[in-house]
């Protein structure tokens, strides 16, 4: 029988969650960019929308602030989860590591129904085949660990990044299948917008350009893997000098870095140079992380006052249904744009600043859903799927039905 986990225990678990729910919460406003259309918009296109002057302001704070930031949070826990699994498993007596890859099996097969079926710009493939690596580095020492991940996530982007440049002529830019995009996905059929998000994402699954951002992801699991077996077997309190240099120094490199990246300093389209491409993604993301670390530890901190532990426990419930609430985001997200779907049409007509009200009213509205839901269950409806498919057995839902069991 399975022990009932301690309270200090219990509030680690409810700190990952905190993390998890906030890390939606930029998730999600990072992808309004791209459900709106904006992402795909040319610039002369931008400049005619009604709040293009505002807009232009926002989207500088996005890409500072929250662009590959909070995306590097959630792949960052997802290194942190594993752990948690094979730790669960233990106390249970299982075989952790095949039902962590049967777990990522399944995970791979929702997130391709939900990639070629719904949405192209999933991430829960990448996490899938890169989490079936993760095992390979249980017995490596905490401090081979911490560089294989800093390697990862980011010296060898940016090598690639380098490489790439020296070795092969600029990719080819995608601006007409992100015109063929925007004009399929504002009026086109259910059936043209499959074939459009089949076209674009094998554009982007096989394209060389892709590989760093894979490879960063993979860092940043290991980087939450590290994360784990270090932190998480004590006190949050014991860490509080490490979260506060992680916190101030994350935020003079983030803020700093990511300016640089933002403003366009470096021009790395230069073809046959090594320099100028490998020095923009190095610093690149450097501050993508540095401002991922500075968060989570900013959480870390606020976490161990009771009175802002208050505050930040609303972030349970959506870190508890993650899953549930990223596949909710991608059917709001087609509810409020794509032009097949019965909603308001909105596709290429609404800028960043629109997309702020947009972002907080959405988000808010996840909060107290996924609060009432789990007031009378115990998993969000996807997590129940994944985990009954997991252990291949029915897990029961309703929270009634686990107490009398």
């Amino acid at each position: 029988m399975e022990q009932p986990p301690n309270p200090r225990s219990a509030d680690r678990v409810d700190f990952v969650d905190v993390l998890r729910g906030f890390a939606l919460f930029g998730v999600f406003g990072a992808n309004l960019l791209i459900f709106s259309g904006f992402f795909y918009m040319t610039d002369d296109a931008r400049a005619m929308l009604p709040t293009a002057r505002v807009d232009h302001i926002v989207d500088l704070i996005r890409l500072v602030f929250i662009e590959n930031k909070f995306m590097g949070l959630f792949s960052f826990l997802f290194g942190v989860s594993f752990w948690l699994f094979l730790d669960r498993a233990r106390m249970r007596g299982a075989d952790g590591i095949s039902l962590f890859y049967r777990r990522l099996a399944w995970l791979f097969v929702i997130g391709a129904v939900h990639a070629w079926l719904f949405w192209l710009w999933d991430i829960l493939r990448i996490y899938a085949v890169g989490g079936l690596l993760l095992p390979l580095f249980l017995r490596v020492s905490n401090k081979v660990l911490l560089s294989l991940a800093l390697f990862c996530a980011v010296l060898a982007p940016a090598l690639i990044g380098g490489l790439r440049s020296l070795l092969m002529e600029p990719a080819a830019s995608r601006e007409a299948l992100n015109a063929l995009a925007l004009a399929t996905f504002s009026s086109g059929g259910y059936g043209e917008v499959l074939h459009v998000n089949w076209v674009y994402d094998l554009n982007i699954t096989f394209s060389v350009s892709r590989i760093p951002y894979q490879v960063a992801v993979f860092g940043r699991l290991l980087l939450g893997l590290y994360a784990a077996r270090r932190l998480l077997h004590v006190e949050l309190e014991q860490h509080r000098k490490l979260f506060r240099g992680l916190l101030i120094g994350g935020a003079i490199i983030g803020v700093a870095f990511n300016l640089i990246i933002a403003l366009g300093s470096l021009d790395s389209s230069v073809a046959h140079d090594f320099v100028l491409p490998f020095s923009r993604r190095l610093i690149a993301q450097s501050g993508y992380l540095a401002l991922t670390l500075a968060y989570a530890s900013a959480l870390a901190l606020l976490f161990q006052r009771l009175r802002w532990r208050r505050y930040l426990m609303m972030f349970v419930p959506v870190g508890r249904m993650a899953l549930t609430c990223y596949l909710f985001q991608t059917l709001l997200g087609l509810w409020l744009f794509y032009g097949f779907m019965p909603g308001p049409d909105l596709m290429g007509t609404i800028g960043p600043t629109w997309l702020v009200l947009v972002w907080v009213i959405g988000y808010l509205a996840q909060m107290w859903l996924t609060s009432v839901w789990l007031r009378h269950f115990r998993f969000g409806p996807a997590e129940w799927l994944w985990r009954s498919l997991t252990y291949w057995k029915r897990q029961s839902l309703r929270t009634h039905v686990a107490a009398a069991n």
